[in-house]
Formats: structure tokens, sequence, C-alpha cells
């Protein structure tokens, strides 16, 4: 049986990679980021002390653990579209089959993370 916790875990896991995939791609270049891959890096501190801020409220199921964890299946689940927009407006990067799977992966994982959150409301006390 999938655990809210461990769909988290995947989740971040799969983001993170992605992460990683788009200092490859040079993503600061596509969003037009001033500072290149600097501020990319400074950006991605704050996004991920955030994130792995929120997954702390979940695993201790803290009362704002419930909108914590659908805040991080919000920032993932945004990968897809994102990158959408960018296929859609010409940009190549992001082609190779594993980049297009990080993707992908990380929306569908955002799906099924957002359905445990709400099977698991009910362990955060004020949700």
């Amino acid at each position: 049986m999938l655990s809210l916790n461990n769909v988290i875990v995947l989740n971040l896991s799969l983001v993170l990679t992605h992460q990683v995939d788009a200092a490859f791609w040079r993503e600061w270049e596509m969003f037009g980021l001033p500072g290149g891959i600097q501020l990319f890096n400074a950006l991605n501190v704050v996004i991920f002390l955030v994130v792995l801020s929120c997954f702390v409220t979940v695993i201790q199921r803290r009362s704002n653990g419930f909108r914590c964890s659908l805040i991080i299946a919000l920032l993932c689940a945004s990968v897809l579209p994102i990158h959408a927009a960018f296929a859609l407006s010409g940009f190549t990067q992001f082609h190779l089959p594993f980049s297009v799977f990080l993707i992908g992966a990380t929306f569908a994982t955002s799906i099924v993370q957002v359905a445990l959150t709400f099977r698991a409301r009910h362990e955060f006390g004020g949700a």
C-alpha cells in the first residue's frame, strides 16, 4: 500500500532530479533569469528549503501538514505545464527520454500525492 510519506519522497526525488537535469539544460536561460546559474542555484536553495520544510510538517502530521502536502504536489505538478509551454514556444531542451520521463512522472506522482493527501486529511488534526 502506498503511504503519503513514501509518495512525497518519490515526488521530491523526481523533482530534485529534474532540477539537476534543468541545470544541464540551462533552464535559467529558458526563464530569462538574469544572473545565470548563480541566481538559478539561489532560487533552488529557497525552493528546496520551502519544500523540505513542508515535508517535515507532513511527516510530523502537524495541522498545516495537509496544506503543505498540497503545496508540494502543486509545485511538483507545475513542472509539466511549464515545460509543455516551453516546448510549444519552440524550446528544444528536455527532449531526452529520461528528461521527459522525469517531467511526466513528477506530474503523475503529484496526482497520486493529492489523492493520498485527501485520504489522510484526518491525520492532520485541523485539516
